[in-house]
C-alpha cells in the first residue's frame, strides 16, 4: 500500500523472470513465486508503473488478476494477492528464515522470454559477500550473472529452500548479480500476517511469470505465441 495507507490495485501475470523486459511495445515481464495458495512475491520494480497486472500460467496459457497488498521500495519486494479463487495446488516451497554464509551455492529460476521461449531458465550462483556493492546488507552480492526478465524470481539452496529473490545485475562489476535476502521476504510476509505453506519439493513448480496487463499480454501473446 502507499504512504496514505491506500491499497494499490494491480493485475499480474505468472511468469518466471528476472529483470523487467520488453517483448512488444509497452510489455514488461518479470518472475515471481507463490508463498501459499493466495499470495505471490515478486520484485516491486516489475509492477510499480502499471495500474493493471496479471500472473501468467504458462502451462495453462492463462492470466490471473492480482492486487498489491504491500511493498518495500528499498528492498524492491512486493506482496501480491490473487483476485481469483486460490489455486488448487499451491506451487510453493519453503523460505529460508536465516542469512546464508559466503560461498553458499544457489540456483536461480526464471522465464526471461515467456512468449518467445517458454522454457525455464536456470542459472547457478554463489554468495560472494553478504552485502551489495554500496554496503546494503539487505542484499547478497553473487558470483554469476542473471538474465534480464528474471527479476523477482526465487533462488534455491541445495536443500530446496528459497534463499533469496532475484533483484538486479550489477553495473559496477562484471559477472555479478544481487539478490534480496530471504530474511527480507519473510519480514514483509510477517508484517502482513502472511504465512508460507510449503506443499511441494518440485522447485520448478514454485516459479511463476509476471506481466504488466491482461490487455498487453493478449496483444503480446498474439504476436509472439507460446
Amino acid at each position: 500500500m502507499d504512504k496514505n495507507g491506500n491499497v494499490m490495485k494491480h493485475v499480474v501475470v505468472l511468469i518466471l523472470a528476472f529483470a523487467a523486459m520488453t517483448f512488444a511495445e509497452g510489455f514488461r515481464n518479470g518472475t515471481g513465486f507463490f508463498v501459499n495458495s493466495e499470495y505471490i512475491v515478486t520484485a516491486y520494480h516489475v509492477v510499480e508503473d502499471y495500474d493493471h497486472n496479471c500472473y501468467y500460467d504458462i502451462q495453462n496459457d492463462s492470466c490471473y488478476k492480482v492486487h498489491i497488498v504491500d511493498y518495500d521500495a528499498e528492498t524492491d519486494i512486493v506482496l501480491l494477492k490473487l483476485d481469483e479463487e486460490p489455486v488448487e495446488m499451491p506451487r510453493v516451497c519453503r523460505i529460508e528464515h536465516s542469512e546464508l554464509p559466503v560461498g553458499e551455492k544457489l540456483t536461480s529460476y526464471g522465464y526471461p522470454e515467456p512468449f518467445i521461449d517458454p522454457k525455464l531458465t536456470i542459472i547457478p550462483l554463489s554468495i560472494r559477500v553478504q552485502y551489495r556493492y554500496d554496503g546494503n546488507y539487505n542484499y547478497y552480492r553473487m558470483t554469476g550473472t542473471l538474465v534480464l526478465g528474471m527479476s523477482g524470481g526465487p533462488n534455491f539452496t541445495r536443500d530446496g529452500r528459497i534463499g533469496g529473490m532475484s533483484k538486479s545485475i550489477s553495473n559496477m562489476e562484471r559477472n555479478t548479480s544481487n539478490l534480496v535476502k530471504s530474511t527480507e521476504v519473510v519480514r514483509l510476509l510477517r508484517q502482513n500476517g502472511v504465512r508460507e505453506y510449503p506443499n511441494t519439493r518440485n522447485v520448478k513448480k514454485c516459479v511463476i511469470s509476471i506481466v504488466n496487463s491482461i490487455k498487453v499480454f493478449k496483444s503480446a501473446h498474439d504476436e509472439w505465441g507460446v
